[in-house]
């Protein structure tokens, strides 16, 4: 089944409404928002786990130093406060109990935690000349957790800034793809347009010149009906064009007697009748008419015409020309 014209034009609406290749920005957004969320995570990851490698090296280095301190001094814990406290690092709490007898005061405690992560405590026991000693560690936030949240926002926001940057530079060359496809279809639609036009104008065009050849045909005809001789001049009298009844009154083709001056087809005895009609057509510019007689250099004989005669003007050059007409006249028998 076809869909319906509506359909198809609100199809089509939607089509050129939508800007091309607008999935692109989109799938940029989300494929680097999704890769900046994995990468943030792996790398956060990566430095908590290293942050937790430094203390676990940090807890062993203290508990090196205790246990050299304890051997130099005589397992005196009191003289282990001020070498410790020099070499204790930020966000590290150090306590130390003796295992000798059940007792919860420390032998020695130091530093301090605001946020501390007691399940990331470290515990090392220490056995200098029977006397056991527990040596404990717990690290702050700032120490483990914070490098790694740092990490993990320094990531996610480059990667969401590069991301978003990317979307809006692809939006951008979708909307001018989708201009540019806007300016593409009103020129071809123009085009289209103006090609219907050159069509309709070239169907006009084919009607007038039919309807010229017609008239041109029929004007023909109709002066070859007539039974008169049509001539037109230049403005200086020399003949432009003739009709077929030349070829009877002067017994030439009537393209032979093209440029020739029509004074020269009148008997001698008339030629000067004719200039002053010519002359009188130039002066007054109204139909003129005189009897005169027509003799070719061929034809042997006179033939006698009404000639009427009417000077043709142009707006730029005057006189442009004339047109006459000869009539021949029949001669009644005695």
């Amino acid at each position: 089944m076809g869909s319906s014209p509506d359909s198809t034009t609100l199809g089509s609406k939607i089509r050129r409404a939508l800007w091309p290749g607008l999935w692109v920005p989109v799938v940029i957004l989300l494929v680097g928002s999704t890769l900046s969320i994995s990468v943030a995570q792996r790398v956060g990851a990566q430095a908590e786990a290293l942050a937790y490698q430094h203390y676990q090296q940090q807890h062993r280095a203290l508990v090196l130093m205790v246990l050299d301190q304890l051997y130099r001094h005589g397992n005196d814990v009191s003289l282990l406060k001020v070498p410790l406290a020099k070499a204790m690092p930020q966000h590290l709490r150090l306590r130390i109990d003796t295992l000798d007898r059940h007792t919860k005061k420390p032998l020695l405690e130091l530093g301090s935690v605001h946020s501390p992560m007691k399940r990331h405590a470290l515990r090392s026991e220490l056995n200098v000349d029977g006397n056991r000693s527990m040596v404990t560690t717990l690290p702050d936030a700032q120490l483990l957790s914070v490098p790694a949240q740092q990490s993990r926002w320094l990531i996610l926001v480059g990667g969401v800034a590069l991301s978003l940057l990317a979307f809006v530079l692809s939006l951008y060359l979708c909307w001018r793809n989708q201009k540019q496809r806007k300016q593409t279809w009103r020129q071809q639609k123009e085009l289209k347009i103006q090609k219907q036009k050159i069509a309709n104008l070239n169907v006009e065009k084919l009607v007038l010149r039919q309807a010229l050849n017609d008239s041109e045909s029929r004007s023909r005809d109709l002066i070859n009906l007539s039974g008169n001789l049509i001539a037109e001049l230049d403005d200086q009298g020399q003949i432009a064009y003739v009709s077929a009844l030349a070829a009877d009154i002067f017994r030439q083709a009537p393209s032979d007697l093209d440029q020739l001056p029509f004074q020269e087809l009148i008997a001698q005895s008339d030629q000067q009748r004719f200039a002053e009609t010519l002359e009188a057509a130039r002066v007054e510019q109204e139909i003129i008419q005189t009897d005169l007689a027509l003799a070719g250099p061929h034809s042997g004989h006179s033939v006698p015409v009404t000639l009427r005669l009417k000077a043709v003007t142009d707006p730029v050059r005057g006189i442009a020309g004339f047109r006459l007409s000869a009539q021949i006249k029949v001669q009644e028998p005695d």
